[in-house]
């Protein structure tokens, strides 16, 4: 019966282990970690390059100076946000998802949430990322 109860828990535990442990692995910060509630984009390169965000807080990309491109956020896996794509210049309220909700606190990478800028709709440029925090 014991052998049973063990077998069943690592059954169970083995698909969370697996999706937590492939969760926000991948990403790697290119530039410091700043708190920011504005990314601003400058020839397919975005400042910060990855932005901490409180949850429920605001977050708005911007082209700034304008450099005759077009601009969109494109969260290629999980988004922070309510889309996956996002247009510049259109506020969005950083939430996380699931896994960030409920295991961030212990696992803070599932809470790093990399993504691309599309320029002019077809070129993709480095990936900054969104990472959210919870507020204390």
């Amino acid at each position: 019966m014991r052998v049973f109860r063990i077998c069943g828990c690592l059954l169970l535990s083995a698909p969370l282990l697996g999706i937590v442990g492939c969760g926000g692995s991948a990403y790697v910060k290119k530039g410091p970690e700043v708190k920011a509630s504005t990314v601003k984009v400058n020839n397919c390169k975005a400042e910060p390059d990855t932005a901490q965000v409180f949850k429920n807080d605001p977050l708005i990309w911007t082209v700034d100076p304008p450099d005759g491109h077009t601009y969109s956020i494109k969260f290629p896996h999980a988004t922070p946000v309510a889309s996956p794509t996002v247009p510049i210049g259109q506020t969005q309220n950083v939430s996380g998802d699931l896994w960030c909700n409920s295991l961030g606190g212990v696992i803070t990478s599932l809470c790093v949430y990399p993504y691309d800028l599309i320029q002019d709709g077809t070129k993709t440029c480095p990936d900054p990322g969104v990472h959210v925090v919870p507020r204390h």
